[in-house]
């Protein structure tokens, strides 16, 4: 028996269990009476089977009751199901010349203003939110700088914004997008906060990336996408991009500092050869030349795993991985043409039209260095540049341009700050978690933020919903692993 808490040895350590609070029924019938009240102005529609208002009433419904049983599994599977859909749904469709294209469903829709992102998000909230109320629960993690500093930029951009005229709601509509950076972080470090739920997180959205990818690789083969230039592309949306670049990065950087038995090598080198396969389907070159560089990370990356797979056999598997894709028919020949057209000495318009967006780009960022141009300003790359292949003005695709026409010198600062915190806390992560599997991902998102640091010279622009939330996600995760590293104090009374 232990001399001060009494316990048996093997006891005598052990950190005191959190007590389980029942619900009070005053908080079950308040939020069953604030459904009923939610539901009382509807009521009408609800019973002319509007769908909106069913959809309105029977998620709050829904949601309400389950937190108010305290499945706490709700929040989670929200989130989920959010970040799932969008991996899943692609947002670009571009229209072919004499046709109009339908809006995509899960992007497109707007109800109130809010798009289902957006709504998603309240509903993981507010479970969340439910569930800490019904159990008492105080042990959340800190949210960490990323929220701040994303508010930071908003709020420099809509006050530039309105200052120059342009009414509040351009600016919210054209800075909303942004605001899902800090969301998206908000949703991993409250609702994803142990290993266990970013496993199951992580895990879905790797269903959904595979799922993608197949779709992917199998439109191109099908002759389905965007022709450019005697090239068919299965996708030109940078989030695609940056999706299957993360389906190469986490299972090698995995593969690496946690290998495991072989059946899960062969899993991990699997979702590489998808990755991969879906990534030389789209024939983008940024994409392309981003993940040699993601690659060389997680190859040379210092890891804290003492499993580490020896980086001769890492090099050799990632090499089979990565190549086996490029052994179908015409897929290699047609990439190596890709690559062969930018040495054209006639240029290759693909990059000289951004070479002329940059341009004009940087000549309305020195001509507001300080402050920029704000949101809501409909411009976006000097003196009007028409894309000519849409016949529309473009934006321009540098997200460090970009930030910096928004929101001056300031912002442009703030959003490096976003980008060094993940980098800084990743690599941390990578180096000091003891957990193989937690070192792992850490590291295989640091190479991701590599990634998206290259395409984003190019694209990843933050005013698309899924890198916003692929930013934040990332954001989120780093701040978890911030969390995870810190000291837990002593209980009261342990033995000394």
């Amino acid at each position: 028996m232990d001399s001060v808490t009494g316990a048996p040895p093997a006891l005598a350590f052990a950190p005191p269990r959190p007590l389980q609070r029942a619900r009070p029924p005053a908080l079950v019938a308040a939020i069953l009476g604030g459904a009923a009240l939610l539901a009382g102005p509807l009521a009408a529609l609800v019973v002319d089977v509007n769908p909106a208002a069913l959809a309105i009433v029977g998620g709050f419904v829904t949601v309400a009751l389950l937190a108010a049983a305290g499945l706490r599994g709700v929040d989670l599977a929200l989130l989920a199901l959010n970040l799932g859909a969008l991996a899943f749904f692609t947002s670009i469709h571009h229209r072919t010349a004499g046709e109009v294209n339908p809006p995509h469903p899960y992007y497109d829709w707007t109800f109130l203003r809010m798009t289902a992102p957006e709504l998603l998000t309240l509903a993981a909230f507010g479970a969340h939110a439910l569930h800490h109320a019904a159990t008492h629960a105080t042990n959340e993690t800190r949210a960490g700088p990323i929220p701040w500093l994303i508010a930071a930029f908003l709020a420099l951009g809509i006050l530039v914004g309105v200052v120059r005229g342009n009414s509040l709601e351009q600016c919210v509509r054209d800075g909303r997008k942004v605001a899902y950076v800090a969301l998206a972080h908000l949703m991993i470090v409250r609702i994803a906060d142990t290993p266990a739920r970013r496993r199951i997180l992580l895990r879905v959205l790797a269903l959904a990336l595979v799922a993608t990818c197949v779709v992917t690789v199998a439109a191109y083969f099908a002759g389905e996408g965007f022709r450019y230039n005697g090239f068919l592309r299965a996708s030109v949306d940078v989030s695609d991009f940056l999706g299957f670049l993360g389906l190469i990065c986490l299972p090698a950087a995995l593969l690496r500092a946690a290998p495991g038995s072989p059946g899960r090598r062969a899993l991990l080198i699997l979702l590489i050869v998808v990755g991969s396969a879906a990534t030389l389907a789209t024939f983008s070159r940024a994409a392309w030349c981003a993940a040699p560089i993601g690659l060389a990370v997680v190859a040379l990356h210092p890891l804290a795993s003492a499993r580490r797979l020896p980086r001769l056999a890492f090099a050799l598997a990632l090499i089979v991985a990565v190549g086996a894709p490029l052994l179908f028919s015409g897929i290699a020949e047609r990439a190596l043409a890709r690559v062969e057209v930018l040495f054209d000495r006639n240029g290759d318009p693909s990059v000289t039209y951004r070479v002329r967006e940059l341009r004009g780009a940087l000549d309305v960022a020195l001509e507001h260095p300080v402050t920029g141009i704000g949101f809501g300003t409909s411009f976006d790359a000097g003196a009007a540049i028409i894309d000519r292949r849409r016949g529309s003005a473009t934006l321009v695709h540098n997200l460090f341009v970009w930030s910096s026409i928004k929101a001056g010198l300031a912002g442009l600062v703030l959003m490096v700050g976003v980008l060094a915190f993940a980098l800084l806390q990743l690599s941390r992560g990578a180096r000091g978690n003891p957990d193989p599997d937690e070192a792992g991902l850490a590291l295989g998102l640091l190479r991701l933020v590599a990634c998206f640091l290259v395409i984003s010279l190019v694209g990843a622009m933050l005013n698309q919903a899924r890198t916003a939330f692929l930013l934040g996600t990332v954001t989120g995760l780093a701040q978890a692993f911030v969390a995870a590293r810190r000291p837990v104090a002593a209980p009261a009374g342990r033995a000394r």
